[in-house]
């Protein structure tokens, strides 16, 4: 009796789509030119934080949604996937009217046997 042993694929892959928790580095750096820090300074700063913080729960939402598992480190929120592939994700975000200064995408190929 022959039996089919399951075999190991020969290339695996994890699309990882990165999103940093910081405002953009041009924003920051704008209000940063003031010489004189003021409360109003501290508070439009505050409103930039907060709406970046917006995007990236809104981007959560919307990966999470795609079947992407989240997750959180020291400055930015990453979302995993072994189903949809790196561009496949990218053209969906940018369909959905996010911009591609607010992710990054990456690809990491595994063989069965190693990581190439």
């Amino acid at each position: 009796m022959c039996r089919k042993e399951e075999e190991t694929p020969i290339v695996t892959y994890v699309t990882r789509v990165s999103l940093s928790l910081e405002i953009d580095p041009d924003e920051f750096a704008a209000l940063r030119t003031d010489v004189d820090i003021t409360p109003d300074s501290i508070r439009l700063l505050g409103c930039k934080m907060a709406q970046r913080a917006e995007r990236v729960a809104a981007l959560m939402e919307f990966l999470a949604n795609k079947g992407f598992l989240l997750c959180r480190e020291k400055k930015a929120v990453y979302a995993y996937s072994n189903d949809v592939e790196a561009q496949e994700i990218k053209r969906c975000m940018l369909a959905a009217g996010f911009k591609d200064r607010e992710f990054q995408v990456l690809l990491e190929y595994t063989r069965g046997w190693g990581m190439l």
